[in-house]
């Protein structure tokens, strides 16, 4: 569930054209347009959907409602 979560919410942002999320490894891999978007964007919308990144943590309340086996802290 975790894996799809992840990659929608990278898909999500405008610019990205491929997300790739490798449960086993905890490593995202994003192919995006660099004019169009950001890492930072990026980041964010991983985030609002309850996963922390390097760059944002994931409001507490949105990661607690995520299902047990999503959880990574």
């Amino acid at each position: 569930m975790c894996k799809s979560r992840i990659e929608k919410a990278t898909m999500s942002v405008r610019g990205v054209s491929s997300a790739d999320w490798d449960v086993k490894k905890q490593k995202l891999r994003v192919e995006f347009d660099p004019s169009v978007t950001s890492l930072d964007k990026i980041s964010k919308s991983i985030a609002r959907v309850g996963h922390d990144t390097d760059k944002n943590k994931a409001d507490d309340k949105v990661y607690e409602a995520l299902p047990p086996c999503c959880h990574y802290r």
